[in-house]
């Protein structure tokens, strides 16, 4: 392509017209002429070797543009027929947007019926790709198609056509773990579903698993008769990446391979170059089918910091002047959609952007759903919270840093209410709910790669939305991408450009960074952007990790090495510089610990202590860890844990500041730790130097707002310590029996009742379960033969008198009848 390209680049007729193309400027008949030649000449370069998808993407483009500027829409249908893109031809045909319509185009829209699937009508690959997946012998299967291609109906259709009898579906995050959840018991009949590890006993025969890949591996683990005869691993390219959690989603498929030789695997993603990548087995056959076409065709700017706007064209890899706009904050309202999604990387910056559009949006809606909304958040999390005073504009931001239950109601009401046009947010979003987003306004790319880029861009224009649209108008197939200059959030350099050339191919290349893998590629180097969110490398020690994860799969039963095996399956292993050396402590320490009356004694938060931190403090590579050697530190961790199981959100902040005020004007408490997204200063005593020590705020300069909204952060950062550190050491303690049951369920659960630490083992939180104990209404919840949430009919009149965030909480788990 580059070179017939050149050839053309080198007619100025071309350059000018192509580039009037670009931005979006209407075309006259000579040049409308002369670009649709071009298009058919690629086109017929497609159709002569199927492998050059560019000479195919150029020409798409050409004729999308051309559809969208000048409303000729004859050649996209022509293209879109020959292609077999009957959603668009549909589309067309339905609202008359051809003016030369046949008997002919009149049969084949009736043909088109034979692609309809439900409410939604297939491509011609789409429809023969997911029945060739679906008729596929092979144990190893791996469909790859855009976002919005239907992997989440073909999981239904798996579940439906194939009579298995323990299936699992494997998903990156507990956002999509409730969505596959809700979606499999809507359009399945009569199955066992469960979504927690402690969901399941060895009497069940019959079972849909949706799980994290840690509540997979604990599953595996507890009962090593286990294994499953389907294995559905969703968003499937995190098996490439170099993070602890692609390391547990690859042990997940060995150990179930090894356990059962004739699993069927499905693996879904947009984002795999080749299948060939996912395996770490030179025996394995992964049987792949592969749409590479996208139909959205992004429409790329980009704000230079002087003011100045360029249009991207990524097959010619040119910019083309647009127009000037005086400061990125006017270009953002003036470039405004009906839903914005303004992405950042650091919570902290969104935060802080967030306000400065804010102080610039005048209006206030006076609409009843923001009032309403705003008044809700104020009640369940404070009145000095930002996004209170933010939402009455119609602007929200989400990061990592703000509570699950908070961030996802937040999420839901982006969708809901028209009003909401501005989502400032990170990563957080993208592997979650689907949101109606319009308009993407990307304010800086640390730590993005092609891939990820292109992950961002495909939540624009969700499919459904561009074929639901009213508008007669296939416009969100060119979905607006903005990516903005800054001094305030942006690089020193200013300068997005050889980002946004990532683009230019339309091939996604995969980076294999899981050690485990087959082709792990050791010469990939990580992103040199310096900024929060770049690439860490976790894997320095590869034969070590290999090493370590086959002595996981294949000495699962040696009893002999039963500790050692807990450690590295709990990945405490990575939790110590020296791990043979903290082993050979621990292993000496567990013959003798039972009997020593300081540990009978001690609560669980002194046991974590005195059996994995003391005497290995230095050890640690965990500083956060290495607090808990302080006696104050653990008491402050007791105390938190107790809050965390009994009061709601609000009363906890209430008690956070109760505590702030206590100590800001302390001289050496004053110094708080937030860690390293909200630090801003190094403790004055802080006795070690890392990449960054700038974990502390200090409390004395803090006004009242930004204490409470410090109060929310550190309330989730300390929420996800517990759930992510603490929590590993209990699961230890518990399964090489050093403490008991009870013990495990007061710390996990706040309660030694099973039948309420059944409803958190099913997702519903310990302060909505000790709101429903306070309101006498816990019996009326009950879990019923398939595993589901259910309740009596007097808890719908219960339910009908709370405010929308507690009827959000519970509609997660039940479908309340009308």
């Amino acid at each position: 392509m580059n070179e017939k390209l050149n050839s053309l680049k080198q007619i100025s007729e071309f350059n000018a017209t192509i580039g009037k193309l670009t931005l979006n400027k209407f075309l006259e008949d000579d040049e409308l002429s002369f670009l649709l030649a071009c298009a058919i000449v690629f086109l017929k370069d497609y159709h002569n070797d199927q492998r050059k998808t560019q000479h195919l993407n150029f020409a798409y483009f050409i004729v999308l543009k051309v559809a969208i500027n000048n409303n000729y829409y004859i050649p996209l249908m022509d293209v879109s027929l020959n292609l077999g893109l009957y959603p668009i031809v549909r589309y067309i045909m339905k609202n008359n947007m051809n003016e030369n319509i046949s008997i002919t185009d009149v049969i084949l829209d009736s043909r088109i019926e034979e692609f309809k699937k439900g409410e939604i009508i297939e491509t011609y690959k789409q429809k023969t790709y997911r029945e060739s997946i679906l008729k596929s012998n092979y144990n190893e299967c791996c469909y790859i198609a855009p976002t919005s291609f239907g992997k989440s109906s073909l999981i239904i259709e798996i579940l439906s056509q194939r009579k298995s009898d323990k299936v699992a579906i494997i998903v990156p995050s507990k956002s999509l773990l409730l969505q596959t959840y809700k979606n499999i018991k809507n359009n399945t009949d009569n199955k066992k579903i469960i979504f927690h590890d402690e969901m399941y006993n060895s009497s069940m025969s019959s079972f849909v698993a949706v799980l994290t890949q840690e509540r997979a591996l604990r599953m595996l683990n507890k009962y090593k008769g286990l294994s499953f005869d389907n294995l559905i691993i969703d968003e499937a390219h995190n098996l490439l990446d170099n993070d602890y959690r692609s390391l547990l989603l690859s042990r997940v498929i060995r150990r179930n391979k090894f356990r059962n030789k004739n699993t069927k695997i499905f693996y879904l993603s947009p984002l795999i170059e080749d299948s060939k990548n996912l395996k770490f087995d030179d025996e394995q056959f992964i049987f792949e089918k592969k749409i590479s076409f996208n139909f959205k065709e992004p429409d790329i700017s980009e704000y230079k910091k002087s003011g100045e706007i360029f249009k991207y064209n990524r097959f010619v890899d040119e910019f083309y002047y647009s127009e000037s706009i005086s400061n990125y904050i006017d270009y953002i309202f003036l470039k405004s959609k009906n839903k914005n999604f303004i992405f950042l990387i650091q919570p902290r910056k969104i935060e802080k952007l967030a306000e400065k559009i804010c102080d610039k949006l005048n209006v206030v809606f006076d609409d009843y759903d923001l009032i309403e909304l705003s008044e809700i958040i104020s009640k369940n999390v404070h009145e000095e919270f930002y996004c209170v005073d933010y939402i009455r504009k119609g602007l929200i931001y989400l990061h990592g840093k703000l509570p699950d239950l908070i961030k996802e109601y937040l999420e839901f009401k982006f969708s809901q209410i028209k009003n909401i046009r501005y989502l400032v947010a990170n990563t957080v979003i993208l592997e979650g709910v689907n949101l109606p987003i319009d308009n993407l306004f990307i304010m800086n790319t640390w730590g993005l790669k092609g891939k990820e880029l292109t992950n961002l861009i495909g939540r624009v224009n969700r499919l459904n939305e561009v074929f639901n649209n009213k508008s007669k108008s296939l416009d969100k197939l060119n979905p607006t991408i903005h990516f903005i200059n800054s001094d305030d959030f942006g690089s020193k350099k200013g300068n997005m450009s050889n980002k946004i050339k990532l683009l230019k191919s339309s091939l996604v290349v995969d980076e294999v960074r899981n050690p485990v893998l087959l082709n792990y590629d050791k010469n990939i180097t990580s992103d040199d952007s310096g900024g929060e969110g770049s690439g860490d490398y976790l894997f320095a020690e590869v034969n070590l990790v290999k090493e370590r994860e086959d002595f996981l799969i294949y000495n699962e039963n040696d009893y002999n090495v039963k500790l050692k095996h807990v450690l590295v399956e709990s990945g405490l292993d990575s939790e110590y510089s020296d791990f043979e050396l903290a082993y050979s402590l621990l292993k000496h320490r567990i013959e003798k610990i039972n009997t020593d009356e300081n540990w009978i004694v001690a609560d669980i938060v002194d046991k974590i202590y005195l059996f994995f931190i003391k005497e290995l403090e230095s050890n640690l590579k965990n500083k956060e860890l290495s607090r808990l050697e302080k006696i104050q530190a653990r008491n402050f961790y007791k105390m938190f844990i107790e809050r965390l199981h009994i009061l709601n959100l609000r009363d906890h902040i209430q008690k956070m500041l109760k505590y702030f005020y206590l100590i800001k004007d302390d001289l050496e408490d004053r110094y708080f730790y937030v860690g390293r997204s909200y630090g801003e200063i190094e403790h004055p005593n802080e006795m070690y130097i890392s990449y960054n020590s700038k974990n502390y705020i200090d409390l004395s300069k803090k006004s009242h707002k930004e204490l409470v909204n410090i109060a929310l952060i550190k309330i989730k950062i300390e929420s996800d310590f517990v759930a992510y550190s603490l929590n590993k050491f209990v699961n230890v303690l518990f399964e090489l029996s050093l403490i008991d049951e009870a013990e495990y369920n007061m710390f996990m659960y706040g309660t030694e009742s099973r039948k309420y630490n059944e409803f958190i083992q099913l997702g519903l939180s310990s302060s909505l379960i000790n709101f429903l104990i306070r309101e006498n209404q816990i019996d009326n919840l009950f879990i019923d033969k398939y595993g589901y949430l259910n309740y009596r009919n007097s808890f719908i009149d219960f339910i009908s008198q709370q405010d929308d965030l507690v009827q959000f909480e519970i509609s997660k788990f039940i479908t309340m009848r009308n």
